[in-house]
């Protein structure tokens, strides 16, 4: 179920977040506590997502918790953010504000996906398609768009990060009930492949059985190279981060593997407009 953007269960997730870091640090809820000068029972409605915490007490925790780099700037980001956009309210899924905030610091972007376009390639039109058939109605579909499109714009930005993604034959080749749409859709696909910091490559049928079976995932790599790299899975009802270092090291596995078994990105150029041709 989409929330807004300060549901309980974001801030949960966001306490979550915090209680990994305290924990990662080797920190008491005590110790905690003395930081920020309140009782340790505040801090522990923070952690389980009962308040929200504060900008300043976020910093100080971040501080207290020598947390640097991309993760700081992400929950400061997704801090920041809270409550301050309107226009996405109802839009986001629970957990998706944070990995808004991991990804708008990544350097590295590579997605497996088999069930749709990535988000950042796609079209404003076959967004909106792919919105209204998971059950959105079509107001929310737009607002759901605009935020992708927010997204987007990162690619065409300075220092875009490199984008690596792997879609499954199957995608190009799914109906969609707009004429012209997919032919679109692919074209565009097919543009943005020439792009020098963007990687496209289609997973053949042929290819059989392959590790990422599971479903798709997303995982970000940031510019420092002690931030460790971060995994974003979803469903139908919220998104997930994976910061386990044996976790996300099986997903860069299976990553890897998906993008041997896939075509070249010239091959993969090539069955793109082959397909677009037969959705004409």
């Amino acid at each position: 179920m989409a929330g807004t953007s300060d549901t309980v269960e974001d801030r949960r997730r966001f306490g979550g977040e915090l209680r990994h870091l305290r924990e990662q640090a080797g920190r008491t809820l005590d110790e905690a506590a003395a930081r920020l000068e309140c009782s340790a029972a505040k801090v522990s409605r923070i952690e389980t997502g009962q308040v929200a915490v504060r900008p300043l007490d976020l910093r100080e925790l971040l501080d207290f918790y020598e947390v640097t780099g991309a993760r700081r700037a992400a929950l400061l980001t997704v801090s920041r953010q809270r409550g301050k956009r309107p226009e996405f309210e109802g839009v986001i899924y629970d957990g998706y504000n944070l990995y808004l905030g991991y990804e708008d610091e990544a350097a590295e972007i590579g997605e497996y996906q088999p069930q749709w376009i990535p988000g950042l390639l796609q079209t404003r039109e076959y967004a909106h398609a792919l919105s209204v058939a998971a059950g959105s109605t079509p107001e929310i579909a737009e607002r759901r768009v605009g935020l992708r499109m927010d997204r987007q714009k990162r690619l065409r930005g300075e220092n875009p990060p490199r984008l690596s993604v792997v879609v499954d034959e199957s995608v190009l080749r799914r109906p969609v009930a707009e004429p012209g749409l997919m032919t679109a859709q692919l074209r565009h696909l097919a543009v943005a492949a020439e792009d020098p910091h963007v990687t496209v490559r289609i997973l053949p049928s042929s290819a059989g059985m392959h590790p990422a079976q599971a479903g798709g995932f997303i995982i970000l790599g940031f510019p420092r190279p002690e931030d460790p790299k971060v995994v974003y899975t979803d469903d139908l009802t919220e998104g997930r981060l994976t910061q386990e270092p044996d976790r996300v090291a099986q997903y860069v596995s299976a990553f890897e593997r998906v993008q041997s078994l896939a075509l070249t990105p010239a091959e993969s150029v090539e069955l793109i407009h082959e397909v677009a041709g037969s959705h004409s």
